[in-house]
């Protein structure tokens, strides 16, 4: 049959007709499916699937209209059926891939990217291994500098230490297009350095280069791998990363000795090990008092034992001191501004903090640290789409960082786009099972919706495999609250209280309260609103301000509530659909004041999804 004589046939068939309506009717569907997809907030993953079964329903159609175009009636014969069943079975696949595809990390097109897979010590002495270890984190950062590349963080790779997957696993697994690997053997003054760039998909070797050279030449090697590597990629090096790269930390090799070991020992968050990294920077220090990443090195650390190991709070001030002889002897230092911003953020300098972290990053495009707590910074003082584009990124430099996925998740959350928080949250307790955050939050985004059945089943897991834990039981409290259960949440809030969580006390006031126990809890409210109101004084946050608002609500302060409220949101606060269904907020919800509120906040929350959702799209 000729082309034409198929044309004609298609107009005596009537398929032309029947598929521009089957398009326009399908078009108008998709428009329409989008729409509500944004206002009602109806899963995410829907939108894929639909588009993939009217994608596949087109050849439908086309069938429908070759057998059954014609004027009269036609019988359906077996390769009308086996044709339908082949485009539907397509589509119903493609469908089911789409519905079950998990949380994506955001990797713009054509993104050159690369990982450093930990260098193989090669020196007879195992003891080396700190060495051939810090030399993989010295190339890495060095390669990390440059901000035309997207390069895997340090963390991500250790993990890789004498792993049995090839190049390719290894490429797929990251998203990287390269991958860097190599061995280091040190012999009394002299190291040979060993590395060869290998393209991920294809296992090409793009680049190799066999160092022998004096102790002393470590540093230029590293700035070397680092050229060579830029320009096999073709990745663009301003004059500044040049500098920053070529940048000598010491000359005294022994104090760089020392700083390696202390960075080894810091890396494994312990409290011995931080006091033993304290002291190899102090010791780097002794013999080159001028070294500022082991002045950084000694910030990060003080931080550490005030943060992760309860010691005082003046160990911040300490951070602060170090970072800041860090900066001084070397400003564009990425480590050292981290460092202080870590400890600003430490004394609740907040504004201190995020301007360190932002010098850190700017200093450093692909400093995963510095990058996850800025995002987190900028997604407590509100800034939704902000610290979306921040998270997510830290997420894709450091894809196995747990607590990153539960922060890009809250920002999903609050931009009630639900069904990608509930994927981002599956996927941080995939990677650490052992962690019960993630499932946790999960459980209170199920709570808001009211779906109560999956959140109960939440609370029982979460229970069975921790009974103590303050956060599981909170949640469990927060349960029982909401399904009126007061006598229970009472029991909960009660053992929190004892064990000295402040924040168990607004909320057993409200239990209280509604068990009608007035004398204890009015009592408690009195006492618990003297404490949040000095807090107010000194230093609000969103949390300390709404917690404010409930127990003045509580007391029948409305105006003081209202006010409050504003301060939260003043502060961060952002997720107005908690403010609606909390039932400790309850003399509020009828309130216009308050009503007025919400609606403002929520037309905030909205423009913030509009810019997530654009970015997203131009990915």
């Amino acid at each position: 049959m000729t082309f034409s004589a198929l044309l004609e046939e298609f107009k005596r068939r009537n398929v032309r007709k029947t598929l521009a309506i089957y398009l326009s009717s399908a078009l108008t569907g998709i428009g329409i499916i989008k729409l509500f997809q944004e206002v009602f907030g109806i899963p995410t993953f829907l939108f894929p699937v639909i588009v993939s079964l009217l994608t596949f329903g087109l050849g439908n159609v086309l069938v429908f209209a070759w057998y059954h175009g014609e004027q009269g009636e036609q019988r359906v014969g077996f390769r009308e059926v086996l044709l339908h069943v082949a485009f539907l079975s397509c589509g119903v696949f493609l469908a089911f891939r789409t519905a079950e595809a998990p949380a994506k990390i955001a990797v713009p097109a054509g993104t050159k990217s690369i990982a450093v897979l930990p260098f193989k010590n090669m020196s007879e002495s195992k003891e080396d291994e700190y060495f051939s270890d810090g030399m993989t984190e010295d190339i890495l950062t060095q390669l990390s500098k440059i901000g035309d590349l997207r390069v895997i963080s340090r963390t991500t790779m250790m993990k890789y230490k004498d792993t049995e997957k090839n190049i390719r696993e290894i490429g797929n697994d990251l998203d990287v297009n390269t991958v860097l690997e190599g061995s280091v053997r040190r012999e009394g003054s002299r190291v040979r350095i060993v590395s060869q760039l290998i393209n991920a998909e294809t296992d090409e070797h793009l680049w190799a280069e066999t160092y022998d050279r004096e102790m002393t030449n470590v540093f230029e090697i590293q700035s070397d791998v680092a050229r060579q590597i830029a320009a096999a990629l073709k990745a663009k090096l301003s004059p500044e990363e040049i500098t920053r790269i070529e940048h000598k930390p010491t000359s005294n090799m022994d104090a760089y000795g020392f700083y390696l070991r202390g960075r080894d020992h810091y890396y494994r968050y312990q409290a011995e090990d931080n006091q033993k990294a304290i002291d190899f920077f102090k010791r780097a220090l002794a013999l080159d008092s001028t070294y500022a990443l082991a002045l950084a090195g000694l910030g990060d650390a003080y931080c550490q034992n005030a943060q992760k190991f309860m010691f005082p709070v003046e160990w911040y001030d300490s951070a602060i001191a170090e970072s800041r002889k860090a900066i001084a002897l070397n400003p564009s230092l990425a480590e050292g501004h981290k460092a202080l911003a870590f400890a600003y953020e430490g004394k609740g300098k907040v504004q201190e903090a995020l301007s360190e972290y932002r010098t850190a990053v700017g200093l450093n495009p692909n400093y995963s640290a510095a990058i996850a707590n800025l995002g987190s910074l900028t997604q407590g003082l509100g800034n939704l789409d902000e610290a979306h584009k921040l998270l997510t990124k830290a997420v894709s430099l450091a894809p196995d960082r747990m607590f990153a996925y539960v922060s890009v998740a809250l920002v999903y959350q609050t931009l009630t786009m639900d069904s990608l928080a509930f994927a981002w949250y599956d996927k941080a307790h995939d990677i650490d099972p052992d962690q019960l955050i993630a499932l946790t939050q999960r459980g209170w985004l199920h709570l808001m919706r009211k779906e109560y059945d999956e959140a109960k089943r939440l609370r029982d897991t979460i229970l069975a495999r921790s009974p103590d834990w303050p956060l599981g039981l909170d949640f469990a409290g927060g349960l029982e609250t909401y399904l009126g259960n007061y006598s229970k949440a009472q029991r909960y809030y009660d053992t929190l209280v004892v064990w000295g969580m402040q924040e168990a006390k607004y909320q057993l006031v409200y239990v209280l309260l509604k068990q009608g126990q007035t004398a204890r809890g009015s009592a408690l409210l009195r006492e618990t609103l003297d404490w949040y109101m000095k807090e107010m004084g000194q230093q609000p946050s969103s949390y300390t301000a709404l917690e404010a608002a409930i127990l003045q609500s509580l007391a029948g302060n409305i105006p003081e509530a209202n006010r409050l409220v504003n301060v939260a949101i003043e502060k961060g606060l952002r997720d107005y659909r908690w403010l609606l269904v909390d039932p400790r907020m309850e003399k509020l919800h009828g309130d216009p004041t308050f009503q007025s509120t919400m609606e403002l906040l929520k037309r905030d929350v909205e423009r913030m999804r509009q810019k997530v959702i654009e970015a997203e799209t131009a990915m």
